[in-house]
């Protein structure tokens, strides 16, 4: 089983270090809320019906992963929208 602490403590890591990217601009589609990483653990302990989206390329994805989530590259996000289920919150990591 995939420690989700430590996969959470990394895209903390990755976000302080500026691998991802901003946002970009303009209005989203859908409300935006960026959430701390104990908040998204406990969304994933809680077992709350929720998309987790790894949005690193797929040999990171294959290393170590939420289970359950679903990979869309950053890069393949737009192309792939209709792959996320808009019916339930999506956590973005």
């Amino acid at each position: 089983m995939v420690n989700v602490t430590a996969l959470l403590a990394v895209f903390a890591a990755m976000t302080m270090l500026g691998w991802v990217g901003t946002a970009p601009a303009g209005d989203p589609e859908v409300p935006e809320k960026y959430i701390k990483v104990a908040e998204a653990k406990a969304l994933a302990d809680q077992k709350k019906r929720v998309s987790f989206i790894d949005v690193r390329p797929p040999a990171h994805y294959e290393r170590l992963h939420i289970k359950g989530a679903l990979n869309i590259p950053l890069a393949d996000m737009s192309r792939r929208l209709g792959d996320v289920d808009k019916r339930v919150p999506v956590v973005l990591y």
